[in-house]
């Protein structure tokens, strides 16, 4: 597991002031700390065991939940759901200075890399496995800061987007656009790509993972083409085999299986997973899945039995609760393990670019959609959808497939023009959804700036 690291490795992780930045003079600042590909390793084990999971606390801000008679006994998840600025800023709190963490884990490997001793052909194999890793980590830590923090890039590449930090000293530097901030992920990603993997464990950040997210991130920047060929040629590698129902059980049972791409294994962080939404096995949990969603759910689609568990008391009546992990608590079964990239999201990226790059796409679109819905055993889409109507299509079986795990977050926010929501949910140009940067980074770094809406100086309610 990567929470086996070194304790060394783990306390120099402590950080102070800006959280940008790690001291220098730690452990990291030691020529023979990082020596080895094993050492290496260690150090990369703490960078993705240091990674925030963020699936339930997006998706009590989607739509994929409605509250029960007890959600007002949990007044913080209750600010949470109703988008309070508070419960926003208490998230950010916590979420920038974890994603930073890893990227400055990341940043002192990169740069002991080239003094790594390597004595064998496999040696020299790992080092650029661990390169290829660190690359492609960082990406992923700055697409998510990215999607939080900063405007959609559909209102201007010049806006304000996060921090690039390539160095482990400490520097006061200004906010990037979101335009150098995509063209740095993808550079990141590409060089990842050139590096190369040999590694397949979706514990690990493998080429698959490297090109998805690669894909994912071009879909956000409105780059068609090279999205939905990046994430059909993962459809192509694995074949739509991998979503039949057999294979799909085994993302909730601990077992690995050819659908994952990246997976959160760290036992400690898994176990206590939507453990919030939890109020009381017995009599309920604070939040169900919206009706009208469950209600979508066929017998025959294998999903069901894993995304929705019925469930009925005396205070509550009938309910439809989230399933998955969820599931897997109420059954008393340990959680060993977080999905956290798959092949569905290669499959729905792929079906979003072809959609919107319009012509031939469409049909592409609508093909693939259709072989993974027969995989799961759910009904088809009809094949007389069409641009805007095809695109909000492919965004609802999204919605059903990635119910309760966040994605349907990143898609309220990217696709706003097309998806209706409720009043709870804030308007598309609302202050709220660039999260507010921590009071921290701008005490530190007179370059750092804030997101409209916010204090500056302290927070209020």
């Amino acid at each position: 597991m990567k929470r086996h690291i070194l304790t060394y490795l783990a306390a120099a992780l402590i950080l102070t002031g800006c959280s940008l930045d790690i001291p220098y003079d730690n452990q990291f600042s030691d020529p023979d700390a990082i020596a080895t590909p094993e050492n290496g390793r260690e150090l990369l084990a703490s960078g993705y065991s240091s990674l925030p999971s963020l699936g339930f606390d997006l998706a009590l801000l989607s739509d994929d939940f409605t509250p029960t008679y007890w959600a007002s006994r949990n007044p913080s998840l209750s600010n949470q759901y109703n988008w309070q600025p508070s419960a926003l800023h208490d998230l950010s709190l916590s979420v920038w200075p974890q994603y930073y963490s890893v990227i400055a884990t990341v940043n002192a490997l990169l740069e002991r890399v080239p003094d790594i001793n390597v004595s064998s052909d496999a040696d020299r194999r790992e080092v650029a496995d661990l390169t290829a890793e660190a690359y492609t980590l960082k990406a992923y830590c700055y697409f998510q800061l990215l999607r939080l923090f900063a405007a959609d890039p559909a209102y201007g590449l010049q806006s304000e987007g996060i921090v690039l930090k390539d160095q482990v000293p400490m520097e006061n530097l200004p906010r990037s656009t979101v335009g150098a901030t995509i063209d740095e992920i993808r550079r990141l990603l590409e060089e990842a790509l050139l590096t190369g993997h040999e590694g397949t464990s979706p514990s690990w950040l493998t080429t698959d993972a490297t090109t998805l997210l690669l894909a994912q991130i071009e879909l956000y920047a409105g780059n068609y083409q090279r999205a939905a060929a990046l994430a059909s040629s993962l459809l192509d590698k694995r074949g739509y085999g991998c979503f039949d129902a057999s294979v799909y059980r085994t993302l909730w049972d601990s077992s690995s299986c050819e659908e994952q791409i990246f997976i959160y294994d760290d036992p400690d962080l898994s176990q206590s997973y939507y453990q919030g939404i939890v109020y009381d096995t017995n009599t309920g949990d604070y939040y169900s899945v919206s009706p009208s969603l469950a209600a979508e759910f066929e017998a025959s689609d294998c999903r069901t039995e894993w995304t929705i568990c019925p469930f009925s008391s005396t205070a509550l009546g009938d309910q439809s609760f989230i399933g998955k992990y969820n599931l897997l608590r109420r059954e008393k079964r340990e959680i060993m393990f977080i999905n956290e990239l798959r092949m569905s999201a290669a499959l729905f990226t792929a079906a979003e670019a072809w959609c919107q790059a319009g012509g031939d796409g469409e049909s592409q679109a609508k093909d693939a959609l259709n072989r993974f819905l027969t995989a799961r055993g759910s009904s088809t889409i009809s094949m007389s959808l069409t641009g805007d109507a095809l695109l909000r299509e492919i965004l609802h079986q999204k919605h059903k497939e990635f119910l309760g795990e966040g994605e349907r977050y990143f898609d309220l926010k990217h696709y706003s023009r097309l998806l209706a929501t409720s009043g709870r949910i804030p308007a598309p140009d609302d202050y709220r959804w660039l999260w507010p940067i921590p009071k921290d980074e701008y005490l530190y770094n007179e370059n750092m700036t804030q997101n409209p809406g916010w204090p500056k100086d302290s927070f209020n309610d």
